[in-house]
């Protein structure tokens, strides 16, 4: 504590050297070792390690490891690891692990793993894993798992799972799970399954199963 009351915690081999923010908090084998921000936490070997933005959380190993953003919060091994965004979330193994976007929020195992664009939420193992577009919602085990366009929501298992287009909406199981193009909407079990057609509509159980026309509409069950 100094005479001016700027407090730094520090416990561990190499944890924040000389020089880290004030009321700044490292615990762990090289934990915020290096330009550790005011009001920063890191907790766990390696977390925050490199450049931890002012009142960003790291807690676990390898957390928030290089260039944390300000103000966001990574809690899990290698959550968050590499250049997570300001005010981001990042919570379970590897979630948010490279590239995550401001405000982005990735809740699960390898949810938001890598390029999770701005404003966007992946909450379940391995939604929204690789790419997904700013503004986008993938919930679910694997939804909206690979290239979720920007502005598309994919909501249930597998919903969504690769190359959603932009603006598109997947809610149900497998629905429009493979290559849902731009501004279709598939509810229901895999409805939409595969190849669903640009501004096309499916509804209902296996509605517009299979290769969907353009601006097509199938509403029931095997519509």
């Amino acid at each position: 504590i100094t005479a001016a009351g700027v407090t730094q915690v520090t416990g561990g081999f190499e944890a924040a050297q000389p020089g880290a923010g004030s009321r700044a908090l490292a615990l762990g084998y090289a934990a915020g070792i290096t330009s550790q921000s005011d009001s920063a936490v890191a907790v766990g070997n390696s977390a925050g390690n490199n450049t931890q933005g002012t009142s960003a959380v790291a807690v676990g190993k390898a957390s928030g490891e290089t260039s944390q953003g300000a103000n966001a919060t990574a809690v899990g091994r290698e959550a968050g690891k590499t250049s997570q965004g300001d005010n981001a979330v990042a919570v379970g193994y590897i979630a948010g692990q490279t590239n995550q976007g401001d405000y982005g929020v990735a809740v699960g195992r390898a949810a938001g793993l890598d390029n999770q664009g701005d404003n966007s939420v992946a909450i379940g193992r391995s939604a929204a894993q690789i790419t997904q577009g700013a503004a986008s919602t993938a919930v679910g085990y694997a939804a909206g798992q690979t290239s979720q366009g920007a502005s598309a929501v994919a909501v249930g298992s597998s919903a969504g799972q690769t190359n959603q287009g932009n603006a598109s909406v997947s809610m149900g199981w497998n629905a429009g799970s493979d290559n849902q193009q731009g501004y279709s909407v598939a509810i229901g079990v895999e409805s939409g399954l595969t190849t669903q057609g640009t501004q096309s509509v499916a509804m209902g159980y296996q509605a517009g199963k299979t290769t969907q026309g353009v601006n097509a509409v199938g509403v029931g069950t095997l519509a």
